[in-house]
């Protein structure tokens, strides 16, 4: 099958760029791949083509209005030549002459829970609404009509919010869990600890807690931070790796008297020496469509405290293979939970040895062969539709041949 993939970027570090690297190296072992893409990194050897999608450098509107017309005029090209089996776009800017879409969130959902039970830091910023009203005008023009096409999204949860918000058909929506590369995020990475621990001072008996990824008003930064100030049964920290505002949460930390013991690290490639890092992961996120962090800490052998709406959490079985909040947003049940995995070390070993075991089943590899099954059900339901359609046209002329 010769695919054509669409990405803003592609390069394996994080988000849809590191989604799309990864699920078109699995795929170029059995198919031709080529990737429009603006950036396109550490897919050399691959066996993957690369076409650049020419865009106004930067981010934000300009780029991503760029993207649009210049991918749409690329992929037209491509169309008139017949020459791939299936276009799949991964990002709403690429949305004309795609046989199916990817999507990476759901911006209804998401901007729904943030207001019903945001912390308010950013939640009210004209910026911040402006910018996902943008997202999610644009979401319901794809998505919001019968005949939209295919969708493939990253959780059950997903489904169900595209289908509770729009009219898109159930039928329409394929659920595919991302993967992680277990073989990079492992708990054999634990001979690394000590090079983390050391830039923050830690000793090894302290506990230290992950907290991981950006827009940390969704992902519960301030309601993970206020957690912390009320466990007394071990001396812990919290490391925060990602994109936000600093300054904000910083000072937050420092009026609630745990300015010391909430750290923010410094985003690297080798992400994975900060899981080796740690004894805990906690991500009491609002909304989160799947939450690779969650899937690569399970890899990593680490006890995952995951609000039980994110994605990822449809692998945790409570008490099993990780803890679940029930309300993300509550403080007191963040506190409690924390404080029984930072009390008890045999609770972290015998959880985290479990969670391996869960991540080392979601492979990319079986990403890319449920992939490639939609490309399948897509390409039939095309060939039906032909068929009908050819079967009316020749059922008219017969009918008006009979008439005359």
């Amino acid at each position: 099958m010769n695919i054509a993939l669409v990405s803003r970027h592609a390069y394996g570090r994080e988000g849809t760029p590191q989604y799309v690297t990864a699920l078109a190296t699995a795929l170029a072992t059995s198919h031709e791949v080529t990737i429009f893409s603006g950036k396109f990194e550490g897919l050399d050897g691959k066996g993957i083509r690369h076409r650049r999608v020419r865009t106004i450098s930067g981010s934000g509107v300009l780029f991503d209005i760029s993207f649009l017309i210049a991918s749409t005029i690329m992929l037209w090209r491509s169309r008139l030549e017949d020459e791939f089996d299936i276009v799949h776009s991964h990002h709403y800017g690429s949305p004309f002459f795609v046989d199916v879409v990817t999507s990476h969130y759901c911006q209804q959902e998401g901007i729904d829970q943030v207001r019903r039970h945001g912390d308010g830091i950013l939640r009210g910023s004209f910026f911040w609404r402006a910018q996902r009203l943008g997202w999610v005008w644009i979401e319901k023009m794809l998505f919001g009509r019968r005949k939209s096409r295919p969708l493939i999204v990253v959780s059950e949860a997903m489904k169900r919010d595209f289908a509770r918000h729009y009219d898109t058909r159930p039928g329409q929506i394929y659920p595919v869990h991302s993967g992680v590369d277990h073989d990079v995020y492992h708990p054999k990475n634990a001979s690394s600890r000590g090079q983390i621990r050391s830039l923050y001072s830690l000793a090894e008996e302290d506990l230290l807690i992950l907290f991981v990824g950006g827009d940390w008003v969704r992902k519960g930064l301030a309601r993970a931070i206020e957690a912390l100030r009320t466990l007394h049964s071990c001396r812990a920290n919290l490391l925060i790796l990602g994109h936000g505002d600093i300054a904000t949460y910083r000072k937050m930390a420092v009026d609630l008297g745990v300015g010391e013991k909430v750290l923010f690290a410094e985003p690297i490639r080798e992400n994975w020496m900060y899981y080796s890092a740690s004894d805990v992961f906690l991500l009491p996120t609002l909304y989160e469509p799947f939450g690779l962090s969650i899937l690569e800490a399970m890899a990593s052998g680490l006890p995952v405290l995951v609000s039980q709406s994110a994605g990822a959490a449809e692998l945790v079985e409570g008490d099993v293979n990780g803890l679940l909040l029930q309300e993300p947003w509550n403080v007191n049940e963040i506190s409690e939970k924390l404080e029984l995995l930072c009390s008890d070390g045999e609770l972290r070993r015998r959880l985290g040895d479990s969670a391996r075991l869960t991540a080392i089943e979601q492979t990319w590899s079986r990403v890319a062969q449920e992939t490639v099954e939609v490309y399948q059900r897509i390409q039939d339901r095309s060939k039906e539709m032909h068929s009908r359609s050819s079967s009316r046209h020749h059922t008219n002329e017969g009918g008006n041949g009979h008439a005359s």
